[in-house]
């Protein structure tokens, strides 16, 4: 029997797993930004800064201001997050790296079919050594690092496919940054403890699974598949029908299409939610943002269709650094920025609202004040 929820409650409880309601600390702390880490599973890192770092902004979102310097302190000097590939290149807590060595995206996965990044990075012993020897390299040390070759991701070198393999076997991390450039450390010397036991990979499976879906609050199973570990859910149709046939995963109606689940666990939030107890935020999203970084399941349970336009040339693009507003459980508009660092402004440049949202339906103030506060976390004016 499948458990009949109302969209709207089903809204919120993704919101409300997302940590993106309620109130906001007014201090945040190093352990707030962990918790938070740990309990979303990742954030997602993408270059673009036209605004801010993604993984700042999506922090910003949930925690309100806080001081980016925290971030780096977790990174670099207690180790407690690290740099690895979850549903992307993201942040994820230190203290899942047993269960992403159980679960190796599968194009490093040694035990498997030599891929591209196997076959290129060949120079696995050299980098190794080197690592021994000197603690710590960016690609740049290696004289063979200039042989390079147009890849679609731009000129890469068997250097670089070669650290790209080791870190995604987990044999090395980022141990910093030098400008965009990372520098590389053996994994077990930078974090100076054990790892700690490797689940089995049905063991390790059916944790992933969980976390992603609890993370989500409400999802289907390919849902479940492109969030948190993406590219590494084999042999989870077996894992997901046990959930089923124990009742950790409960089967919901939402009158939408596919099959829809929530996690035992959070049937109480969800009954609260049903009740009545909710407190809405409005807040600007990263467009890498947890929430909607799975854009077919953003266009099923919010009917919001949103692109990533950065790739898309200009003429043919609504904007460049799109920032979908959620108000409450519903996403309202969508708002073109940037920041110029000459002016010390933050420009809106374009918005959008969605249909259903015309004249005095807007939120005009509390869309005001979260441009606002997102100004002020940046350090800069808003400039409408």
């Amino acid at each position: 029997m499948r458990r009949k929820v109302r969209i709207e409650h089903a809204r919120r409880l993704a919101v409300a797993r997302q940590r993106l309601s309620g109130s906001r600390r007014k201090r945040v702390t190093a352990d707030d930004i962990h918790a938070l880490v740990r309990a979303i599973g990742c954030l997602q890192l993408d270059p673009t800064a036209v605004v801010a770092r993604s993984h700042l902004l999506v922090l910003f979102s949930r925690l309100g201001a806080y001081d980016p310097t925290l971030v780096d302190t977790l990174l670099w000097d207690q180790r407690r997050l690290y740099e690895y590939w979850a549903h992307q290149a993201s942040i994820v807590p230190t203290d899942d790296r047993a269960l992403h060595l159980a679960l190796p995206p599968p194009w490093a996965d040694r035990s498997t079919t030599a891929s591209w990044l196997t076959t290129r990075g060949r120079f696995s012993e050299l980098v190794l050594d080197r690592l021994g020897a000197d603690g710590s390299v960016r690609a740049a040390d290696f004289e063979q690092h200039t042989e390079k070759y147009e890849s679609g991701w731009g000129a890469r070198s068997p250097i670089t496919d070669t650290l790209a393999l080791l870190w995604l076997q987990g044999r090395i991390v980022p141990a910093g940054r030098i400008g965009s450039g990372r520098r590389w450390a053996l994994a077990d010397s930078w974090f100076a403890k054990p790892v700690g036991p490797i689940p089995e990979r049905p063991v390790a499976l059916r944790q992933a699974a969980v976390r992603s879906l609890r993370a989500l609050g409400v999802a289907t199973p390919l849902q479940v598949k492109r969030h948190f570990i993406r590219h590494r859910y084999e042999g989870l149709a077996s894992v997901w029908k046990d959930l089923e046939a124990t009742g950790r995963i409960i089967p919901v109606e939402l009158g939408l299409k596919g099959e829809w689940f929530v996690h035992a666990d959070d049937l109480e939030l969800l009954g609260q939610i049903e009740s009545g107890t909710f407190e809405p935020r409005t807040t600007l999203l990263s467009p890498f943002d947890n929430l909607i970084c799975d854009r077919d399941r953003t266009l099923a349970l919010w009917g919001f269709d949103f692109k990533l336009e950065i790739y898309v040339p200009k003429s043919k693009r609504w904007g460049y650094f799109v920032m979908p507003l959620l108000y409450g459980e519903r996403i309202a508009a969508r708002f073109d920025l940037a920041v110029d660092r000459t002016k010390g402004t933050l420009d809106v440049i374009g918005q959008r609202w969605e249909p259903g949202w015309e004249g005095r339906r807007r939120p005009v103030r509390p869309t005001t004040r979260a441009l606002g506060d997102l100004a002020a976390f940046l350090g800069v004016d808003l400039r409408r």
